[in-house]
């Protein structure tokens, strides 16, 4: 059973019979989703950092947490496409769901290709530019944050939560820091 997880790079239309999703891969660890509302045109929208693991031929477990600590597991099957998707509600409002569906590949909708100068330099505070430039790195220079070994640094930095140092990063802004990685670190 092979481990890689075919969803990587791929953008899949869900149908749950009540609901429709798009999930887009940019790789194993990164997913946006857009709930479609019922004339097709998007919803709800976030970008999320994912767990994947072959569980069975064609059949993978993909997992994540959303900031509000919605915890969100799907049993997805390559082979027959389908999903079941599992999302438990955090307190106050304690919650279970379970959807079924099917999905298809929908390639012609590509998620864009994230860039430091749209998508990331604005993700900066100039006080978090200031304050790391004395520990070396340097988030406002697009030459150095689009080298791999720096923007893998800052990545680190920010999904340990050291950085910034005044409030971490919700988990969206880690997601979207990843898929930028993921796509090629473009300028």
């Amino acid at each position: 059973m092979s481990d890689a997880f075919p969803g990587a790079g791929h953008k899949y239309l869900v149908d749950f019979q009540t609901s429709k999703v798009t999930l887009s891969f940019t790789s194993d660890t990164s997913l946006t989703y857009v709930v479609l509302n019922s004339d097709g045109s998007a919803g709800e929208t976030a970008t999320v950092v994912i767990k994947t693991e072959n569980i069975a031929p064609d059949v993978y477990l993909v997992t994540w947490v959303e900031s509000d600590n919605t915890t969100v597991v799907h049993i997805e099957d390559y082979g027959r496409n389908t999903i079941v998707a599992n999302i438990t509600s955090p307190p106050p409002n304690f919650g279970f769901n379970q959807f079924h569906g099917t999905f298809q590949p929908a390639e012609a909708d590509a998620p864009a290709i994230l860039t430091y100068s749209h998508d990331i330099r604005p993700l900066f505070r100039d006080m978090d530019i200031t304050c790391m430039v004395p520990r070396g790195k340097h988030l406002d220079d697009p030459v150095w944050m689009c080298t791999p070994a720096n923007a893998q640094r800052v990545f680190n930095a920010v999904s340990a939560h050291r950085m910034p140092p005044d409030a971490a990063w919700p988990p969206e802004r880690v997601a979207l820091f990843k898929q930028w990685m993921d796509q090629g670190l473009k300028p």
